[in-house]
């Protein structure tokens, strides 16, 4: 064999050898998380807040899939896509458990769970056959928002039908519109409404349809509209209104009297169950994959008290890890209501609807007739 031909020889080992292993080292530098839209970093819609010093320390990128509905992250975690981890709401949790697609927690992996607040340490949202499938990171209410320049202080879920604001206001395109206009209406019971207190919700959705300037899809349709000025009040989900405040917009958000219901949004770790790749990938001493390995690292960090606070001040939601607050100002524990011990457990969480047939059929009808009335 000549020199050059040994040479090619040695070449084409060398690449039989190492491309394998350099395609597995860029699948293992990436941790894919698909969850709500609202906690994307603002200026990399497909990262996640906080991947800056997640990707500086450990080198892994984060490829981020921002959602607005709780549908569609049940799609993507059903689907082939290849996911690590779910950020999912509390009424959703449950749900992916019972579909086999997530993993339990080893919470010695996860040392800052031991400062979440109370009501979310081992919450009877999050566990299973005395497992621990999710991680809490941000909590917070339904509550009203409202241009403070444009909009005389309310204090009710009726200022959104006010005639004076026709045109001007909004409200999620979700099943919770009914929520809040069931409590608009007096009622608590928005989870298990009757059937003549639907009739009467239904009726009051399609007086909004006359009264909204649109619907919006998510966290960032929100702030598009606020910032444009199409919306003075709307029932946000979350709070965006430092984020609106730095760009000149003066809103505030509120609960009103009626009340207001709430979430909490937890990390879970996705299964190898309907997901490709995950039976190759390298598997370490203790029968551990690496993707659960990163995924705990990642959960782990971002319930960190300094990614908490970056957290909260871009989404206006309430910190998990209550080891954030020394880390807030006087003013910002004020907003977030975290000075008040029961401020949490007065929220109407949002919860299974038994009927929920009932729910989807009147959205139905009411975007039907929005639609109608657009046309």
């Amino acid at each position: 064999m000549s020199h050059r031909s040994n040479i090619l020889w040695l070449f084409t080992l060398l690449l039989t050898v190492l491309v394998p292993s350099l395609t597995v080292a860029a699948e293992e530098s990436v941790i894919k998380v698909a969850g709500w839209d609202v906690y994307r970093d603002p200026e990399h819609p497909n990262k996640t807040i906080g991947f800056r010093s997640f990707e500086e320390r450990t080198g892994v990128k984060i490829e981020f899939a921002p959602l607005s509905t709780l549908d569609e992250i049940l799609t993507i975690a059903e689907s082939e896509e290849h996911v690590d981890v779910y950020l999912i709401s509390n009424e959703g949790i449950e749900i992916l458990w019972n579909m086999g697609l997530v993993n339990p927690i080893d919470l010695s992996r996860v040392p800052h769970y031991n400062n979440l607040h109370d009501s979310l340490q081992y919450s009877e949202w999050s566990q299973f056959d005395s497992k621990v499938y999710a991680v809490p990171w941000a909590w917070g209410p339904t509550g009203l928002m409202y241009d403070q320049d444009l909009v005389t202080a309310p204090t009710s879920w009726n200022a959104l039908w006010n005639p004076e604001y026709k045109g001007k206001v909004s409200m999620w395109d979700d099943i919770s519109m009914v929520w809040t206009t069931a409590l608009s209406l007096g009622y608590s019971n928005v989870y298990n409404l009757t059937r003549p207190q639907l009739k009467q919700v239904k009726d009051k959705l399609l007086e909004f349809n006359r009264q909204a300037a649109t619907y919006y899809a998510g966290g960032g349709d929100e702030i598009k509209l606020a910032l444009q000025g199409e919306v003075v009040a709307f029932n946000g989900w979350y709070d965006p209104s430092a984020q609106l405040k730095a760009k000149g917009k003066n809103f505030k958000m509120i609960i009103p009297k009626e009340g207001a219901v709430g979430m909490f949004d937890s990390y879970m770790i996705a299964s190898d169950r309907g997901h490709s790749g995950y039976e190759k990938e390298p598997t370490g001493k203790d029968g551990v994959h690496r993707h659960e390995v990163i995924a705990h690292q990642y959960i782990n960090h971002q319930i960190s008290p300094e990614i908490q606070k970056e957290m909260a001040e871009i989404t206006g939601l309430s910190p998990a890890n209550i080891e954030t607050l020394p880390l807030l100002s006087r003013e910002q524990i004020i907003e977030l209501h975290l000075n008040e011990p029961d401020y949490f457990d007065r929220m109407l969480l949002w919860d299974h609807m038994p009927r929920k047939n009932l729910y989807l059929q009147l959205l139905d009808e009411v975007r039907a007739d929005w639609k109608a009335q657009a046309q």
